[in-house]
């Protein structure tokens, strides 16, 4: 369960880091767009650690966070750990409100939801061999401010994982589109 958990936190920054451009507004070049994920990073995007791992059943979480430079980030996530089955089911909603953070190239950026962005995990886990596997998706969108403009960005990704707690290692993969762009990624860890 462990391997999921950490995993699903892993393809929530890898998603987050594959926005390369926008929908209708202001288009951004890679550049551009990677100083927004820096931006976002900083107010809470992906920031979170998944929870201790154990019997936990099913855990709720409901936070509203400050950002660094007003307005607020929140998420609502719910975890589910199946009991005896291995198996887990997670889903993280994360949502902004006039949330303004500043990119490490000192740019502020402004971010509100559009109105959230849904990501949903599903997985098992065999605790004997380590062996697991994992699916999701990740669906909304985010609306973004900064000198350079306004604009927005969608998600509509699916995810896929599998791998051994063991040895550390898994593949995976993440398609769909990601602010009107098709994105298709390999993921991986020896």
């Amino acid at each position: 369960m462990r391997r999921l958990l950490h995993a699903a936190a892993f393809t929530l920054v890898i998603t987050a880091a594959a926005c390369d451009s926008t929908a209708p507004g202001v288009t951004l070049t890679e550049e551009q767009v990677a100083d927004m994920m820096d931006a976002m990073s900083a107010a809470g995007v992906a920031g979170f650690g998944p929870p201790p791992v154990g019997n936990m059943a099913v855990i709720t979480i409901t936070q509203t966070v400050d950002c660094p430079n007003g307005g607020t980030s929140s998420i609502n996530a719910s975890i589910d750990d199946g009991g005896t089955t291995n198996s887990v089911a997670m889903t993280f909603t994360q949502g902004f409100s006039n949330c303004k953070a500043t990119s490490s190239t000192g740019r502020l950026w402004t971010f509100n939801g559009k109105p959230n962005i849904v990501t949903t995990f599903a997985g098992t886990a065999n605790e004997a061999t380590g062996a697991f596997s994992m699916s999701g998706t990740q669906k909304g969108g985010v609306t973004f401010a900064s000198d350079l403009g306004s604009g927005a960005c969608d998600f509509d990704v699916t995810f896929s994982m599998s791998g051994n707690d063991n040895t550390g290692q898994f593949t995976g993969s993440m398609t769909g589109t990601v602010c009107g762009r098709s994105v298709s990624q390999s993921l991986s860890a020896n």
